[in-house]
């Protein structure tokens, strides 16, 4: 089964914790912290693999987690790094966020390679927070943690032109006849499933990439049968080449087959009905008498005025098929050569990491010490002296879970905490 969506879990490593020690060697009396940094966090990176053309893979494992950082040891041995997650795709897959149906990034063109989320950094060990008024930190910083998504992968087939029209018209026939793919073929009166891409070569000039777009019933803009599965590919192709069976040979009539597909285009999305058409009248071949002339007439009276030419063909005998590809080559070369590309619409927030470490302990004098970066920092900014300022540092102490710990370690009121040069008695 062809699958061109998918719905993953992805997460980028955490990073490994800093690590709390101390020098001790014989002959080496009092050695200073030592704790090594913790490993970075692996990398979570999307990959194009140009042998992929469906996201089959994704249906039977959902989660890809990088692997995350080893934390930090003695003697400043730092942690080892998390191994990177790559994810191979198809190249044209879009990587939307699941919840919000937002572009993060498109897969397509230049963009080969892209890191979705990057791994968390490793935390400092406690060999960085020696100052001169704290020479023993028994404190290191924890790793930042990693990023985790819910994603959506969608395949939306990257070619230049791209054949429409209903089941059993004889698109297939004719992209083995004008290219090398070699999709099945056979008179089937449902479409066919997967999307199926060649390259038309053309003597004296480029050639393009042509897609034959699962046949599109009256309703897909809306979902019926499997309308979006098959509409998202042609959101990428420049000319569209509408295959009918002007013959009529089960009946259908040509002009209201595209009259249907146009009004589903337009409905699915205006700007692809306003790309360049061509009809493609396939299966002239098997006519009888004079209703040849009268059905291609209604077919060019129709459609022409209107600016879409009509190139009577058969795809099973070549006739009139090289007038079509030299034209549908001109028209490609007439068109601006923008890229169809997805613009980046979902921006991925790093977690806030702001709550550098600290401790809370008792020490031999009986005394609450609270110690860390973070406290240190707070108090170089904060008058005490003054009535504010010693609301906001009453507020920082609740807010941080400081006030908590303290209870936690079973204080008292008119016990003392000590935090650096400052003491204070406790009290609710």
């Amino acid at each position: 089964m062809f699958a061109d969506r998918a719905k993953i879990v992805i997460r980028s490593g955490n990073g490994g914790d800093g690590h709390v020690s101390f020098r001790r060697e014989k002959y080496v009396a009092n050695g200073g912290p030592d704790g090594g940094d913790g490993g970075r966090g692996g990398d979570l990176i999307f990959e194009v693999d140009p042998g992929l053309n469906t996201l089959n893979e994704f249906r039977h494992v959902r989660k890809y987690f990088a692997g995350n950082g080893e934390p930090g040891g003695k003697r400043k041995c730092h942690g080892a790094d998390g191994q990177d997650m790559i994810i191979k795709v198809p190249a044209g897959t879009i990587i939307k966020e699941a919840s919000t149906g937002q572009v993060i990034t498109d897969m397509s063109y230049e963009n080969s390679r892209e890191i979705l989320l990057k791994g968390g950094n490793g935390g400092k060990g406690n060999q960085h927070f020696a100052t001169p008024t704290m020479q023993v930190p028994k404190y290191a910083q924890p790793g930042k943690p990693g990023i985790e998504l819910e994603v959506l992968l969608e395949l939306k087939v990257i070619a230049d032109v791209g054949l429409v029209g209903f089941p059993n018209v004889g698109k297939s026939t004719f992209l083995s006849r004008v290219s090398n793919a070699r999709p099945k073929i056979a008179n089937y009166h449902f479409t066919t499933i997967n999307p199926n891409l060649g390259v038309v070569d053309l003597e004296g000039a480029d050639g393009f990439v042509i897609a034959d777009i699962p046949g599109l019933i009256e309703g897909a803009s809306e979902g019926v049968g499997l309308g979006h599965e098959f509409l998202r590919h042609i959101e990428r192709t420049r000319v569209l080449i509408h295959v009918v069976d002007a013959a009529s040979t089960e009946g259908r009539d040509p002009v209201a087959d595209i009259m249907a597909i146009n009004k589903e285009l337009e409905a699915y999305n205006p700007e692809i009905a306003a790309r360049p058409q061509v009809i493609a009248a396939n299966k002239i071949d098997c006519f009888y008498g004079d209703d040849k002339e009268a059905a291609l007439s209604k077919l060019k009276e129709t459609f022409e005025p209107q600016g879409i030419k009509v190139f009577p063909i058969s795809a099973v005998t070549g006739e009139g098929v090289k007038e079509l590809l030299y034209h549908c080559k001109k028209l490609l070369d007439d068109l601006p050569e923008d890229q169809i590309v997805f613009e980046k619409e979902y921006m991925i927030q790093e977690p806030d990491f702001s709550d550098e470490p600290y401790t809370v302990e008792i020490n031999e004098e009986g005394l609450y010490v609270v110690e860390g970066p973070r406290i240190e920092r707070m108090l170089g900014y904060t008058n005490l002296d003054s009535e504010k300022g010693f609301e906001f540092f009453q507020k920082f102490m609740k807010s941080n879970g400081i006030i908590e710990e303290l209870e936690a370690l079973g204080i008292e009121e008119g016990d003392t905490v000590k935090m650096y040069g400052w003491q204070f008695d406790y009290y609710k």
